[in-house]
């Protein structure tokens, strides 16, 4: 179990040093399927997911020949049905890329590969694909950018998302203007569990409490900063969802923001949670943004309805797996 927090490590000297592959087997079979891998310092890695994100990040999954050849096919086809429209693919790196230095058992000695999915898509995305890894790896100094205990960025996480998509936006020639100054937020205590957290295996809680007790605030595993936006400086309100707006149904809440100044662009989001804390941020940019989060589709007959000036289309990296098999724009049929 002590491999599990790091406090016993292979030995990078020797020349029989376990490959990742090994690291991950051995892991895995302590997890039991569980979905938290714990760290020391309280922290909490997502392992066992549906997409198996850290085979992909050491390199033990990679894209075929033709699966790449499909994602630059796919990208360049989108770009050509967006036409003029502004648009912006954001993807926002995993917790264990951003900080894998403190991954447990051996896996902060392993470099992440360079030809991952996300790395790729940047470049066959020509300047529409947007992989924040390299970013935050600088802004971590300012401050943690995750929750200790969840996949998710943190509330600095998600501002600093937010800010280099509108400059991406506005490099690109997109009519969004400067994004909010940190000076102009205000600042409150948050407490956050975390969805990965609750995913422990049992045989690992006893000593991941060890750490974790260091910073625990009552049920939260961590108290944490809020940065948000002052309700006199936001110029927007939330609208109604019409019914049925997703054709086809399903999918999350769909978001409406209006501001009061109608002469800004319009923006369609199509997004999943890593955007969610961002939105209040994001809205102050347009004059209606649309957010809606439906498997990271980009669905064409919102484009018709919405006709927005820019299309956001922010996805966590984990879920990049899959992308050979996605479409440029969907469209329901039935």
């Amino acid at each position: 179990m002590l491999f599990q927090f790091g406090r016993r490590r292979w030995s990078a000297a020797t020349p029989q040093e376990p490959a990742a592959a090994d690291i991950l087997r051995d892991l895995k079979a302590f997890q039991e399927g569980a979905k938290g891998l714990a760290a020391a310092g309280g922290w909490v890695f997502l392992i066992n997911d549906t997409n198996d994100f850290l085979g992909w990040q050491f390199g033990l999954k990679r894209w075929s020949s033709d699966e790449r050849a499909a994602v630059e096919g796919l990208l360049a086809e989108r770009a050509a049905l967006l036409g003029g429209r502004h648009y912006q693919m954001v993807i926002c790196p995993e917790k264990s890329v951003v900080y894998r230095e403190w991954l447990p058992a051996g896996l902060a000695d392993i470099a992440s590969d360079a030809d991952r999915p996300a790395t790729l898509m940047v470049r066959a995305g020509a300047g529409r694909v947007l992989y924040l890894a390299d970013r935050f790896e600088a802004l971590k100094r300012f401050g943690l950018l995750f929750f200790r205990g969840d996949t998710h960025v943190n509330f600095l996480g998600a501002y600093h998302l937010y800010r280099e998509t509108i400059l991406a936006l506005k490099a690109n020639g997109a009519p969004v203007g400067d994004p909010i100054a940190f000076s102009e937020l205000q600042h409150f205590m948050a407490g956050m569990e975390g969805d990965i957290l609750i995913q422990l295996p049992e045989a690992a809680k006893a000593d991941f409490e060890i750490d974790a007790s260091l910073g625990r605030v009552g049920n939260m595993l961590e108290v944490v900063v809020s940065h948000v936006l002052p309700e006199g400086h936001k110029r927007t309100r939330r609208v109604e969802t019409p019914d049925g707006y997703i054709p086809g149904g399903g999918g999350r809440e769909t978001v409406i923001m209006e501001h009061e100044d109608q002469s800004l662009p319009r923006a369609l989001v199509f997004r999943d949670s890593t955007a969610t804390l961002s939105i209040d941020f994001l809205a102050q940019h347009f004059s209606r943004s649309v957010y809606v989060w439906h498997e990271g589709d980009v669905i064409g007959e919102l484009i018709d309805r919405e006709q927005p000036d820019v299309i956001l289309h922010f996805v966590a990296e984990r879920f990049l797996a899959t992308y050979p098999h996605a479409v440029a724009i969907n469209r329901h049929v039935g």
